[in-house]
């Protein structure tokens, strides 16, 4: 439960007030960067924190659609805590970027930011609350944990260094034909997502439910965009067996590769994909290769290890119902 998080629900504290990026944004970058440096900052995260660094008319125009609350001592910013709606479910608010300065900790501040985060988020119409926390922030998850919020899931991160195979022998991995999609093969595609994407982790981040509906209306988004994806599909006992989604990323730091299968594929069938996609990203500039799993699947998580594929993080995903606040 989120009550006894207590300061910010007595009253507003005058510690607490709403972040103002023009005048915190950098304190806040700096903090956030102290807090998780010995987590990695992705892509997203990174630009983030640049933005809040050199913050101006441009990112005032583009930062998003959410907000969050500071904790304010002797004038220094020592805690921040975002929350922002996610687009793709409407009733639900994501809480992010929580942290306290180490010598502030301990003291109740952390929950007194995410509980006006929560607050915030409940008078706009949140049902759901929900974030993600690294498996090895230990502090983090108490704090979350402590607040009400449930675990509903996990989901792995991993990053292979590029997409050239000659550093991993994955040759004759399965005998079952793989070929380009097709939009005949949208409902096969899209039961596989559905497998491999469990609602749980839909929460804490916006699920593009488009990327895996093939037909006219993804044809034409991906053609607009210079074709940056595409997908492969492999057949095993007449039906699709598995997919591979790759994305081209011409301006990002890594191409992504997002392997899926069905229960009853191996490893080897996982391998085999993983290889057509990466077959088809040697075809664009070299640079790293990032995958996620968000189901314990072993022969998928077995075939990116073996195709020289490294697990670099697992986030737990959590959830909390404003019922239960």
């Amino acid at each position: 439960m989120v009550a006894h998080a207590g300061i910010f629900n007595t009253g507003v504290d005058p510690h607490i007030r709403q972040i103002d990026p023009w005048r915190d944004g950098r304190a806040v970058a700096n903090l956030l960067e102290s807090s998780f440096r010995e987590e990695i900052i992705d892509e997203g995260g990174a630009r983030m924190l640049n933005q809040l660094r050199n913050y101006g008319v441009f990112e005032a125009l583009s930062f998003g659609f959410g907000t969050g609350f500071v904790w304010v001592e002797e004038g220094e910013v020592v805690a921040n805590a975002s929350v922002q709606r996610n687009l793709t479910r409407r009733d639900t608010w994501m809480i992010g970027n929580v942290a306290t300065r180490a010598d502030m900790r301990n003291r109740g501040i952390g929950c007194a930011v995410m509980d006006a985060c929560i607050q915030h988020a409940t008078r706009k119409g949140a049902s759901v609350l929900a974030l993600q926390a690294d498996t090895h922030n230990k502090p983090a998850l108490h704090l979350y944990e402590k607040a009400g919020f449930a675990r509903v899931g996990e989901v792995t991160h991993y990053l292979r260094p590029n997409a050239r195979q000659t550093e991993v022998e994955m040759s004759d991995s399965t005998d079952a034909p793989i070929r380009t999609a097709r939009w005949a093969d949208r409902a096969a595609v899209w039961a596989l997502a559905q497998l491999n994407i469990p609602e749980e982790i839909t929460y804490a981040e916006s699920f593009d439910s488009s990327l895996y509906r093939l037909g006219f209306r993804w044809s034409l988004t991906n053609t607009l965009n210079g074709n940056p994806e595409q997908w492969h599909v492999l057949h095993a006992n007449m039906q699709v067996a598995g997919a591979v989604r790759t994305r081209a990323n011409i301006e990002g730091s890594s191409h992504h590769l997002e392997l899926m299968l069905d229960d009853g594929a191996t490893r080897e069938d996982g391998m085999a994909l993983i290889e057509r996609g990466l077959t088809r990203l040697e075809r664009y500039i070299s640079k790293p290769v990032y995958a996620a799993q968000s189901l314990p699947h072993m022969p998928t998580h077995d075939a990116l290890l073996a195709t020289g594929f490294a697990s670099k993080r697992t986030l737990v995903h959590m959830r909390l119902a404003t019922a239960d606040v």
